[in-house]
């Protein structure tokens, strides 16, 4: 569903910039222009909603590879009176429910928050005080739905609700029509309603959780004891207006709030789809069976995927595919398990010593235990020993074989290309509905294999897996290989086996730096595979001019 991610004032943004995003998105730009910064937002997005914390330092999506240093660190040229715009739009078409119904009228809906610190009168960050949201806006093709800020007092209130938007107006009629003895609504009708929804705006609070609002509440309304809701609300001839004005007050509110809350909960569902892989893949230890799970680094530095491959057959077929074919890694290795210990392997006969003192207990043998309690605690502890090793029989471990000597390897043995590929390959394989940021996919790979990864990129975006990928990378192999299926889609001439891709569905973006932040530019790709603006600087000239 996300379509776009706008970022102002964070790290190497200044003014706010549109990333587009595609089941597809390349990120290019010259070194320490800014591009991992698009994806330390999502990670600042994903560990603010599990926390509750903005001043961030650690995120548990970023793992030691993205390090936010805090607000004043993260926010744009360190000055910490400056305010972070972060938002999101979704496409509406997928939404479901009650949420499809109320925004059928508009493509796409965007949730926007700004982020700061409280200022004194001089415009200066208040002594001890930290960030916290400033205001929260809900817009759809380009217009305000919904705007709400904070107030000196601390809580959040309604500042902006035009009636006139598409959505509010089905939302009024709705309501009128369903809860009233009104039968039809009229333009005169919802013309009439101004003056009471400015009088609900100034009574309408929100109480906030880290980013977005957590529900809407009339005040007044709840302090003048109006709760119970009634069956159908009268409206009289002679005093029609102050009647749908009556009505619209005590169902506006809870609509709102009924609103918010679905569609923040989308929205944080969709930030719970992201997943991030760092630029430097990390090597597990020896025994992967006995991983530390809680590392802070198991998914950013990708040891998690060696455990997929261990217990997941079919991933590990798929990577077995990548490491042998002559195409790809073309290595010597195949990627197996083996149970540390069998059944077999048992030195000690549990099941023989357990019946032995068993039938002792019921026998009453007087040179056994004759149901002494200690002895029944010896057969306990015998039978937990007994358990403890045949759980430990059953421990699979993952080996590498070289098939040109039958024998086995551990993966610390092998090319580093392997251990930093193997991440990105289970990623792709193993995932499915993500939002997968990889910084530097292609690292520690050959030319052609980082034109083969494309290939994977596009079928686990655009087949079953449904995934979507943003890659930081500054590959020109990977941006070719994807042109060139593009133009194979196009003409019919996509080899068999291969997934198809439209120019639709790849976003290529180039971040420039400036004097002023840096900027992203997006550079469109048209059917024939080519670019339809030339490259800033012209990134990606030098093999023109290693040539000619």
């Amino acid at each position: 569903m996300l379509t776009v991610l706008r970022i102002g004032n964070f790290k190497a943004f200044a003014e706010t910039q549109a990333i587009p995003i595609k089941p597809i998105t390349l990120i290019f730009g010259a070194n320490s222009a800014g591009k991992s910064s698009i994806i330390h937002s999502m990670a600042l997005f994903h560990e603010a909603l599990h926390t509750g914390e903005l001043d961030i330092f650690r995120t548990r999506m970023g793992g030691s590879s993205v390090d936010l240093g805090g607000f004043r660190q993260y926010i744009h040229r360190r000055q910490a009176n400056r305010r972070i715009d972060l938002r999101l739009t979704l496409n509406t078409a997928k939404f479901q429910g009650r949420l499809k119904e109320l925004f059928d009228p508009v493509s796409d809906i965007t949730t926007g928050v700004t982020v700061g610190m409280p200022l004194d009168d001089q415009d200066q960050p208040l002594p001890g005080a930290g960030p916290h949201v400033i205001s929260y806006e809900l817009e759809s093709d380009g217009e305000t739905l919904l705007r709400m800020s904070r107030r000196p007092a601390g809580h959040f209130a309604l500042d902006l609700l035009p009636y006139k938007h598409p959505v509010l107006q089905k939302i009024i009629k709705a309501l009128l029509e369903g809860f009233t003895t009104t039968g039809k609504i009229s333009e005169d009708d919802i013309a009439g309603l101004e003056s009471p929804i400015a009088d609900i705006i100034g009574d309408l609070r929100a109480s906030m959780g880290a980013f977005f609002p957590k529900g809407l509440s009339d005040f007044r309304r709840e302090d003048e004891g109006e709760t119970r809701q009634p069956s159908l609300f009268p409206i009289s001839k002679g005093y029609r207006r102050e009647d749908l004005a009556r009505a619209l007050r005590f169902f506006l509110p809870r609509t709102l709030d009924e609103l918010i809350r679905e569609l923040n909960a989308l929205i944080e569902s969709e930030i719970d789809r992201m997943q991030y892989l760092g630029p430097l893949r990390s090597y597990p230890p020896r025994h992967i069976a006995f991983a530390e799970h809680e590392d802070l680094n198991w998914f950013a530095g990708g040891g998690y995927a060696w455990d997929v491959v261990r217990r997941d057959n079919d991933v590990r077929s798929k990577v077995n595919a990548w490491l042998g074919n002559k195409e790809k890694l073309s290595t010597p290795y195949e990627l197996s398990i083996k149970n540390l210990l069998t059944i077999d392997d048992l030195a000690v006969d549990y099941d023989k010593i357990i019946s032995k003192l068993e039938d002792d207990f019921t026998n009453e043998n007087d040179d056994g235990y004759g149901g002494d309690l200690f002895g029944y605690l010896y057969v306990d502890v015998m039978k937990k020993i007994k358990e403890r090793e045949e759980n430990l029989a059953n421990i699979q471990e993952l080996i590498l074989i070289d098939r040109r000597t039958d024998t086995q390897v551990s993966h610390r043995d092998v090319g580093i290309g392997v251990s930093q590929v193997l991440p990105v390959l289970v990623s792709s394989y193993a995932s499915r509905n993500k939002i997968i940021a990889v910084e530097q996919p292609e690292i520690h790979l050959h030319p052609a294999l980082q034109a083969e990864l494309s290939d994977l990129f596009i079928h686990s975006a655009l087949g079953d897996n449904h995934n979507t990928f943003l890659l930081e990378t500054h590959s020109e192999h990977l941006i070719l290989r994807i042109l060139r299926r593009i133009r194979e889609t196009a003409e019919g001439e996509l080899p068999d086996g291969l997934t198809p891709v439209t120019p639709e569905q790849v976003s290529v973006l180039y971040v420039e730096p400036g004097k002023e932040g840096s900027e992203v530019i997006h550079i469109p790709v048209n059917e024939e595979g080519e670019f339809e603006r030339p490259w800033p600087r012209g990134f990606f000239a030098e093999r023109a001019r290693e040539l000619f």
